[in-house]
């Protein structure tokens, strides 16, 4: 059995951004050439590999541990192909990046683009989203990766990924109606929170914050304790959570955008390369 990097690369970005059409338009092919690429990857793997949840396709089990193979090959396929192609690109970078996107995606491009750039100094920051917002709109970055919401979505940026947002407890929690629902948040510093007081109020459900942690790993923590509630990503949901029970009385949460924003529309040879490694772009042949 043998499985090519560009079949790979279209299972990946389908389970990203959820549909072949966004995958296609990413992958600069038509929608039957991924749908093509996708049907023998899986007679290959003789497994299924996504399946439709609502409007979105999402990896099967089989999906995501192929999926898993396919972050190592194709950072290691793609190094490659810049490590010999060999680069004359100098300069500097500064990232700006939230905490999720920062451990699950960022760290490993960073690493592999310094690795294929050698003359090019990057330097990331991570931290809440409003902040990282911020950063980019001074120019303290000179590209930022962040989540937004939908009316936040400006012209010129690149959406990479798109979520659902959700209401999530521990499966085994119960909170007393009588009471206010204990809200864990991102903080101040993170619309989540924002959204999640807004959506609460406007059904009449009281809450206070009983946790604030700019780090995903903090919010998740402490639902999966049974602390509280919070807004977070479907795709941040960890083993042993679930929707909250009481998220019928509430109006449907946003999706959550994230996007590639950058302080400058001219952009210098080697921040368009970081942009083309960030926006999954196939490297050149």
């Amino acid at each position: 059995m043998r499985l090519d990097t560009e079949s790979l690369r279209a299972l990946k970005l389908v389970a990203e951004v959820g549909a072949v059409t966004g995958a296609a338009e990413r992958l600069s092919l038509t929608q039957s050439a991924v749908s093509w690429k996708l049907r023998r990857l899986e007679e290959r793997v003789g497994h299924t590999l996504l399946r439709r949840e609502g409007r979105s396709l999402r990896p099967t089990r089989h999906g995501r541990e192929l999926i898993e193979f396919a972050d190592r090959i194709l950072s290691a396929h793609d190094a490659a192909v810049h490590r010999f192609r060999g680069t004359a690109l100098r300069g500097s970078i500064r990232l700006g990046a939230t905490d999720d996107v920062a451990v699950t995606r960022v760290a490993g491009i960073a690493g592999r683009f310094r690795w294929a750039h050698p003359a090019i100094r990057l330097h990331v920051r991570v931290e809440s989203s409003l902040k990282v917002a911020g950063w980019v709109d001074a120019g303290e970055v000179d590209l930022a990766v962040m989540p937004v919401e939908s009316h936040e979505v400006r012209a010129d940026d690149f959406v990479l990924w798109t979520d659902e947002l959700r209401f999530v407890q521990a499966g085994d929690s119960e909170f007393d109606t009588t009471d206010p629902l204990p809200l864990v948040t991102f903080g101040p510093q993170c619309f989540y929170g924002r959204v999640a007081g807004a959506l609460l109020d406007a059904a009449g459900i009281a809450y206070e914050e009983v946790l604030e942690s700019a780090s995903i790993a903090g919010v998740r923590a402490a639902v999966s304790a049974g602390f509280g509630v919070a807004l977070m990503n479907r795709g941040f949901m960890a083993e042993g959570q679930c929707t909250w029970t009481g998220a019928p009385a509430v109006a449907t949460p946003p999706d959550v955008h994230y996007v590639l924003r950058a302080a400058d529309a001219r952009l210098t040879d080697a921040q368009r390369t970081l942009v083309d490694e960030l926006r999954g772009s196939v490297p050149p042949e």
